[in-house]
């Protein structure tokens, strides 16, 4: 009989033993159980995937909510960086520009991009999965070493926690989200590393992963550093076995962490710099907290959240009733096993109370608002909330591994198991009677059903039964089976019983495990919908119409479109415009682009409401244009005044090839022009009226403004049409009120068709624009129809009926902007019909918001001619040596000019004059501090200056240039990139250091450099041990060490003489594995004496 069946393993908890690089050839006996840890989760995405109707098993794709709006494009755009086609550092891609390291360190940075990147551009949606099953079964590796690692789990065993945790709720339901997935497959190994740390002293494996965390995702990274330094405090006071003799001992450990983790932030300083200055331009102010005290829930509603098949919500809206709950899910054996962590006497008071804790910090931060808040941020998030909450799942997981080595050492009653699922029924039976008192929304898909159900679902234009498991009656199932498979493994002595219990359990797991992530991918698509894998056709298509443009025009420009798959489509067509989502975004950017009367929203900014006075200021040359594209009047969309160039053909959002033309702006300006300083007199602009800001902004760069001393009264492009601004108003089934100075339009209760008629007369045959500024903007329909002055009716000018003309929506989302509604004959009578949607059933509590009725008439020929005289000295760019992030052209300047540019003032510009470097001359300032209207505003200091950076409009940078012929150039560099590169080398070197020092003096690293040198000498390296029976004293030290129950009786010492197996360690190999480091070092020096007590009695004879 083998030895190793002899050799007891550590006891479950204690501290993290040595291992060997010779661990019995790891390829044979560790490789397939981490294999395994890996495939066995990643196939079960993989299979539900397919089955819900992901591509190529049908026409789904995995593009959904935030991966469909946002995430897919960067990926393309980081893809195209990668092989040379663009910046790594700054993107022109996005609202006008920016850069580029603060998008890729929020969303881009993981590890796994590389998959999205190598594979070719086509198949990108598949690459995107493959790279979601990667991580979902990386994750299952990182915690099955975890549980091998640190609570001594078996092999096989651990797979199934490893399956458990790579399947948490949290994980099935952000595949949405997939850069937070690295939280999960790196958390296990950071917090192994915690443990080593505190145990041994090894700091490389806390320091690797950490900041390979914070560089992949600093957002996560920060969440997890919050529940390290937590894991830290419980592990060092309640967790470790090691003793401490004194406040001496747990200072060194502090000061240990402390250096540890100044490490961790040298090595990934390169990606938190750039991000934290991009999220600083906005998204740290992106909205006033709410720091109240407020509780999220009822402490109750987390029973279900346990249970399979549950889904609540990825939204934050209260008004719906979808403020989704903590994601904290992670098998039923968790939930099982849980009891008798706490019931099992092996285990200390101690650590249990130090459970404990874990488990009420992550409660109390779930449960209380402003702890909630803390954790994202300060920021109370944006959809998809509880980011964090995975830690809660890892904690159970580890507690429940923590116990299962345990269960031969504490046989588990009958009793026991009965109080266990007693406990469980009571808690989801306490829950159940109080589900109608959450009033929770069940129009699209059940929440928590009590038991199976069916529904009619669709997909490709079938219609078939689906059954739906539920989440009571089949936990509830799971959790009686869980338990009484528990009972018998920890009843059963023999091996091979053990065995097929632990496969019983693993195929029961499997089962819950596949049917969890499916179920939650379809709850997912009921409330925020997957995407059809051919309206991704649109985007694969686009670069070839980019790179068409520019054969036609090879120089530095912005392009837009008038049609859209998404806001953020520039960023996979390689396009330069305006419109772009994200949220590292620039507020001062976004709040100027809203200025010139385009849609923006929250954090987003699109190209609708354009006008050729804001296209022309921003450089936008080119515009794409599909006549044939759904929406309702192409011809509002693109301005009338542009050229049309050509025609091309893509494959639009239907997978259908059709046309697209191309047209020119004659007017945009270059990317730079020398303009009148009077811009800099003007601080910003304001959004109250965009013709305002367009007339005020034109006017300064032309000079025709009068002395600014007086109200500001500019040229007049746009012309207010006489009497808009207090239209002749009938309204049908609603009623009109004021509402803080806003007309207010509320629908009588039981409204058909509640109406508010606007009605304005055409002064001119000039293009009529219109803009309904509201605070409260609140959806509604528009119509347009011009008066027939026979029978005195409104009609529709393209049906000629009572049909009026279809301007689709108005204050929805995108549909908030500048409408061009047309050139009409002087006289026409028009009327703009806004129909109030019905939202309520009873078409109560449903309004629309008008604060100021805008109509302005463009004057095109002043308009065109000053902005003809702008273009006279443009900045020439030198396109040979010109690239995203760094450009240089010359330009003639004039006096009482400023150079002009429409590139966002952040920092990481470093202008040149002449070759030399010119300062800043401006300062931010704060505006009103502390008051609801706080206002950061860049501050010009330029009076006295020849040269210098100004800030223009609190939004662009402008250059003072002494009059006369100059070489400008522009070079961006992320703000802290060098120092990044600097530190990170700095902190590899104190790695290797690290290393070498604790290769010399680490017990660990010792105990494993001995066992290696003890597998060599024996003939281990070869695969092969030498056949002779172990030394007496390791035979002693093996035979008295304590046997878990699983492992079979050792026969006598005297009959083992079998030569051991190529896969297996000597006696001496297996007890230096099983000790802990303190037990290694007890066990050295008791050899020592050992040896030196024979010796003194060999003398003495």
């Amino acid at each position: 009989m083998s030895i190793k069946t002899a050799v007891s393993k550590k006891p479950a908890g204690a501290l993290t033993a040595p291992t060997s690089e010779y661990e019995g050839n790891f390829w044979k006996t560790r490789f397939p159980f981490y294999a395994a840890a890996f495939l066995i989760p990643a196939l079960l995405t993989f299979i539900a995937y397919a089955l819900f109707g992901v591509y190529p098993f049908n026409v789904r794709s995995v593009l959904v909510l935030d991966l469909n709006g946002q995430y897919v494009h960067y990926f393309e755009a980081i893809r195209d960086a990668f092989w040379g086609g663009r910046s790594m550092l700054y993107s022109w891609e996005r609202n006008l520009s920016g850069g580029f390291q603060g998008v890729i360190g929020y969303y881009l940075a993981s590890p796994f991009t590389l998959i999205v990147i190598l594979l070719p551009r086509k198949m990108i949606l598949e690459s995107i999965m493959i790279m979601q099953l990667c991580k979902i079964g990386s994750a299952g590796v990182t915690f099955t070493i975890y549980a091998q690692k640190s609570k001594n789990v078996d092999r096989l065993p651990s797979v199934i926690f490893g399956t458990m945790y790579a399947l948490i709720a949290f994980n099935a339901i952000q595949m949405i989200d997939p850069m937070w997935l690295d939280g999960p497959v790196l958390l296990p190994l950071v917090i192994l590393g915690v443990e080593y740390l505190v145990d041994d002293g090894r700091k490389l494996n806390y320091i690797i992963p950490l900041a390979i965390l914070f560089i992949a995702n600093f957002y996560i990274g920060y969440m997890a550093a919050i529940f390290v330094a937590v894991y830290f405090v419980y592990y060092l006071f309640f967790g470790t076995k090691k003793k401490f003799r004194g406040a001496e001992d747990y200072l060194r450990v502090f000061g240990r962490m402390a250096l540890a983790t100044v490490v961790v932030l040298m090595c990934s300083y390169i990606m938190i710099m750039p991000v934290y200055n991009a999220l600083a331009l906005g998204k740290f102010n992106f909205s006033t907290p709410d720091y109240s005290f407020r509780t999220m829930f009822n402490p109750i509603e987390l029973v279900p959240t346990l249970l399979p098949n549950q889904y609540y919500s990825v939204n934050v809206d209260e008004g719906t009733r979808l403020y989704g709950r903590p994601e904290i899910y992670c098998g039923v054996l968790t939930v099982t096993l849980l009891p008798l962590f706490y019931m099992n006497k092996e285990i200390t008071r101690n650590r249990k109370t130090g459970y404990s804790m874990l488990i009420a910090v992550l409660f109390f931060s779930m449960w209380i608002k402003p702890i909630n808040m803390m954790w994202h941020g300060g920021q109370d998030p944006n959809w998809l909330p509880y980011r964090y909450s995975f830690l809660l799942s890892f904690v159970l997981l580890s507690m429940a591994a923590d116990v299962f080595p345990r269960l031969g050492e504490t046989k588990v009653t009958v009793k026991s198991s009965a109080l266990i699922y007693t406990g469980i029924a009571a808690l989801v039976y306490l829950f159940t009677i109080q589900m109608k008192n959450f009033n929770y929304n069940e129009e699209k898909y059940k929440y928590v059903a009590k038991l199976p159900y069916k529904t009619e679902e669709s997909l490709n234009g079938e219609t078939f039964t689906r059954i739906w498991l539920g989440t009571i009656a089949f936990g509830l199932i799971l959790a009686a089976l869980y338990v009484v498979l528990v009972n018998a493994y920890s009843h059963s002595g023999k091996k091979k019983a053990r065995t097929a219990l632990v496969l019983c359990l693993a195929g029961l797991v499997i089962f819950e495990e596949g049917v969890n992530v499916y179920d939650t991918i379809w709850k997912v698509h009921k409330e925020v919908y997957y995407s059809e894998h051919k309206t991704y056709d649109e985007i694969q298509s686009g670069p070839a119409l980019v790179d068409e443009l520019e054969e036609h025009d090879s120089g530095f420009y912005r392009a837009e479109k008038t049609f859209f798959r998404n806001v953020n489509d520039n960023q996979a067509w390689g396009l330069k415009g305006i419109s772009h989502s994200s949220s590292v975004m620039n507020t001062r950017i976004i709040n100027f682009i809203e200025t010139l009367g385009y849609t923006t929203k929250s954090y987003e900014t699109r190209y609708d409401g354009n006008t050729p006075v804001a296209d022309s200021l921003l450089g936008i040359k080119y515009v794409f244009d599909d006549p044939a594209r759904n929406h309702d009047n192409s011809e509002n969309l693109l301005s009338p005044f542009y050229n049309y160039l050509y025609s091309s053909t893509y494959v639009n959002n239907s997978s259908k090839e059709t046309k697209v033309d191309v047209y020119e702006n004659p007017d945009a300006l270059a990317i730079g022009c020398m303009a009148d300083d009077d811009i800099i007199r003007l601080s910003f602009l304001g959004n109250d009226n965009p013709f305002n800001s367009m007339n005020n902004f034109l006017s300064s760069l032309t000079g025709n403004t009068p002395d600014y001393s007086g109200a500001l009264e500019p040229k007049q492009y746009f012309k207010r049409l006489p009497g808009s601004e207090n239209p002749d108003v009938e309204l049908s089934e609603c009623t009109e009120r004021d509402y803080g100075g806003q007309h207010c339009y509320d629908a009588l209760p039981n409204a058909v068709d509640p109406t508010v008629r606007i009605h304005i007369t055409a002064q001119t045959d000039d293009y009529i624009y219109m803009y309904l500024k509201s605070d409260n903007p609140h959806k509604c329909n528009m119509w347009l129809g011009v008066k027939d002055p026979e029978d005195g009716t409104y009609k529709g000018r393209k049906s000629g009926t009572g049909q009026l003309d279809g301007f689709g929506s108005y204050y929805d989302g995108y549909d908030y902007s500048i409408v061009n509604i047309g050139k009409f004959n002087p006289g026409d009578e028009i009327e703009i019909r806004l129909t109030i949607i019905q939202t309520d059933k009873s078409g109560a509590n449903e309004y629309i918001m008008v604060k100021d009725f805008q109509f302005y008439t463009l004057d095109y020929e002043a308009f065109h001619n000053d902005i003809q005289a702008l273009k006279k000295d443009e900045w020439n760019l030198d396109m040979k040596k010109t690239t995203d992030s760094f450009l240089t052209g010359e330009i003639d300047a004039h006096e009482g000019q400023i150079m002009y540019t429409s590139i966002p003032l952040e920092p990481g510009w470093t202008i040149k004059v002449d070759g030399k470097k010119i300062p800043d001359l401006y300062s931010d300032t704060v505006r009103n501090p502390g008051e609801s209207n706080e206002m950061h505003v860049y501050q010009n200091n330029a009076a006295n200056a020849e040269v210098g950076t100004v800030a223009i409009l609190n939004a662009l940078i402008g250059v003072k240039l002494p009059a006369g012929h100059h070489t400008v150039t522009m070079k961006y560099s992320p703000p802290g990139f060098r120092t990044g590169i600097l530190l990170l080398i700095l902190g590899i070197a104190v790695l290797v250091l690290f290393y070498r020092y604790d290769k010399k003096h680490n017990p660990v690293l010792l105990g494993t450099a001995k066992a290696d040198s003890t597998a060599k000498s024996s003939g281990k390296q070869s695969g092969t041990v030498k056949e002779e029976t172990p030394a007496a004293g390791a035979k002693k030290e093996i035979l008295k060490s304590k046997a878990p129950a699983n492992a079979v009786k050792p026969e006598k010492a005297e009959e083992v003489k079998a030569p051991a197996p190529e896969d297996e360690k000597t006696a001496e190999e297996m007890a230096i594995e099983d000790m802990s480091p303190s037990e290694y070092l007890e066990s050295v020096e008791k050899k020592k004496s050992g040896k030196k007590k024979k010796s003194g009695k060999k003398k003495k004879r």
